[in-house]
């Protein structure tokens, strides 16, 4: 509440902040990578977040003459923020890409065969594509638009991963199921309640990760981009109002 609003905004960045890094200490997950790349990009949209509060407690022009360093704080953060909101899927792209690499046949042999071609080749696609997305990112191009098509795939993973296992949860709510994705619980099965539950963390999960994204989709990437070095975008209604 603090962070989305007018008063005290920049109290609730610091304490969400601390909040992520301490995540994944408290449920036990630092040894999970994914886990902690996920709370590394939901931090990075809360500097973004946190940066463009500090902007306007300046109440400095974007490149600012008023005082030395009165606007480079908040660019420097959120740079920062942007580096760290493409972790999640900078791994993502790497282990696509580590995966396409052992498939490859590198010994005698007849090979993966077509089908086994064809997954490589989507992996490989895929990762570029990604690493692509990334870098577009960091440096600030097109930024609004990477991020706004980050988010949407985000959305669209989770809403469909998490519609098809209430489906079989529902179909299948006797049975045990083997709890992913959450280290130190490697071979470990758990009734359908338990998984619902993980389910249903790991899809609000991925909703801060597409509010981390739409956060740069707001308020773009700031000065130190390739973008917007001369201050932030105009949108048509901007610019009839002025």
């Amino acid at each position: 509440v603090l962070a989305s609003s007018g008063v005290g905004g920049e109290v609730g960045c610091y304490l969400l902040l601390g909040w992520c890094v301490w995540h994944p200490f408290m449920y036990g997950q630092a040894g999970n990578r994914e886990f902690v790349l996920e709370t590394a990009t939901i931090s990075g949209g809360l500097l973004i977040l946190l940066s463009h509060l500090l902007l306007l407690r300046t109440k400095a022009p974007l490149l600012g003459e008023s005082g030395p360093g009165a606007v480079g704080t908040p660019a420097r953060v959120q740079a920062v923020g942007r580096v760290l909101l493409v972790s999640f899927f900078l791994s993502f792209a790497l282990s696509l890409a580590h995966a396409w690499a052992v498939s490859l046949p590198l010994g005698a042999g007849d090979g993966p065969g077509v089908w086994g071609r064809g997954t490589q080749a989507v992996e490989l696609v895929l990762s570029l594509l990604v690493l692509s997305l990334c870098g577009l990112v960091v440096l600030g191009m097109k930024s609004r638009h990477v991020a706004l098509l980050l988010a949407a795939a985000v959305f669209a993973a989770a809403v469909s991963v998490t519609a098809v296992n209430v489906v079989t949860l529902l179909l299948h709510s006797s049975d045990t199921f083997p709890v992913e994705d959450t280290a130190g619980m490697e071979g470990v099965e758990a009734d359908a309640a338990t998984i619902a539950d993980h389910q249903r963390y790991f899809f609000f999960q991925s909703m801060s990760t597409v509010g981390a994204l739409l956060l740069l989709v707001v308020h773009g990437p700031g000065p130190l981009s390739a973008d917007e070095q001369d201050g932030p975008l105009e949108f048509a209604s901007e610019k009839t109002v002025a």
